[in-house]
């Protein structure tokens, strides 16, 4: 068992030590939310958004902790786990200060299956525990870890197993563009916008409308569709693209995947149980109310060619961004081919002409995506991307030697 132990400290947030409140006669809530620190804190923290705004109506005390609290809760978390160096120190793990508050709508967890297993067991260990395999107690398998320490109860997420996971969180990482054993993203719950995951075989035409149905309601659209494949069905894909997204509309349709190991859905919220198989496709869609006005946006952008120049990859993440605006809480998503060479610069470029975005990155053994973005597309460039005596109007939706990029944006637009 030994050698299938993985060991990391704990990311829970420790209990806030007790306030001390004196025992009074004449106890007065109120005016010990005012005047015994933090205890104003600890039970603004139980409150949902909307009662943490209307607590932003109070008063001005008030309205300081409860704004600092809803700011944590409606950006973006995210958690990286790589390895230490020298080797015999815990593995080094990277978190946002805002990782275990809730208002989480989805997560979504990449694993490099070539450095952990789903089966492999992970031991807990707390700041003050001797480095070592701690108690048998402490053991959880790679899922059970992940929903011990990680997801929020009641989320929906799934488990992506890809050859290589490398994402860039925030300049200041240890982990600067090397691999990692696995890298979690948990989107929040953005206003007017549903989220939902699925699996559906495309090969069967006669059930794709029937699954689709059941995850989509009729007065909804998707803006924005994550697709992940084990196998490569790039015929396939559009049998499922024609139920999900109208001919006309794919231009406005941020669209990235890619074909990876395999997928594992843990669905809270609605739970379904069915039996995937290797044709099934796995999406995650980003949805709002037709005609409906929301304060969200997707963009999506294919780089082609394994042999740019640093300069030249620059230059095609500069024409991107002149191509999208950003509002105040964003994340990227990085599809990167793996025969690809020297690709671990990348997310470092995009970064420093995205600054301070997220950059949630795999690996894949062939790339999922199209370019949606403000600028229309020049005649020469839609006949480029449109497949060869293709039925459909789709841009070509697979690729090689590529490398995927999808900005997702919400909140206020940024001037």
């Amino acid at each position: 068992m030994g050698d299938k132990v993985f060991c990391i400290k704990t990311v829970k947030k420790r209990p806030i030590v007790d306030p001390e409140i004196p025992c009074t006669e004449n106890f007065d809530l109120f005016e010990a939310l005012e005047s015994v620190y933090p205890l104003l804190d600890i039970i603004l923290d139980y409150l949902d958004c909307d009662d943490l705004r209307s607590c932003c109506e109070v008063k001005n005390a008030w309205k300081e902790v409860a704004e600092r609290i809803l700011c944590k809760r409606i950006q973006p978390s995210w958690f990286t786990c790589f390895k230490a160096v020298p080797r015999n120190k815990l593995n080094i793990y990277e978190h946002s200060d805002n990782l275990n508050f809730n208002n989480v709508g989805i997560g979504i967890i990449l694993y490099d299956f070539r450095r952990i297993k789903l089966n492999k067991y992970i031991c807990i260990h707390n700041d003050d525990d001797v480095v070592s395999h701690g108690a048998k107690s402490k053991w959880n398998s790679v899922p059970e870890y992940f929903e011990k320490e990680l997801v929020p109860r009641n989320t929906d997420y799934c488990i992506i197993s890809c050859p290589k996971v490398i994402s860039h969180f925030h300049k200041n990482s240890k982990n600067l563009c090397k691999a990692s054993f696995f890298d979690g993203l948990f989107i929040p719950k953005i206003p007017k916008i549903r989220t939902a995951m699925f699996h559906c075989n495309p090969v069967r035409k006669n059930e794709i409308r029937s699954t689709v149905e059941s995850n989509i309601h009729s007065h909804e659209e998707i803006r924005c569709l994550l697709m992940f494949s084990t196998t490569d069905q790039k015929k396939a894909l559009y049998n499922l693209l024609k139920e999900l997204i109208p001919e006309n509309d794919a231009s406005s349709v941020a669209v990235g995947g890619g074909i990876i190991r395999g997928t594992k859905t843990f669905l809270q919220v609605n739970p379904a149980k069915s039996i995937n198989s290797s044709n099934d496709i796995f999406s995650i869609v980003f949805l709002k109310e037709k005609g409906a006005e929301a304060d969200f946006n997707a963009f999506s952008y294919v780089i082609f060619g394994d042999d740019l120049s640093k300069e030249e990859f620059a230059d095609e993440i500069f024409k991107f961004k002149g191509s999208t605006f950003l509002r105040t809480h964003s994340v990227v998503i990085r599809v990167c081919c793996s025969a690809k060479v020297d690709a671990d610069e990348e997310p470092k470029i995009f970064n420093k002409i995205f600054p301070g975005i997220p950059i949630f990155g795999f690996h894949a053994d062939g790339e999922i995506g199209w370019n949606c973005v403000l600028t229309p597309s020049t005649t020469e460039d839609v006949e480029e991307c449109q497949a060869k005596k293709a039925k459909h109007k789709y841009p070509n939706v697979r690729h090689q030697w590529s490398t995927v990029f999808v900005l997702i944006t919400w909140g206020a637009i940024l001037s």
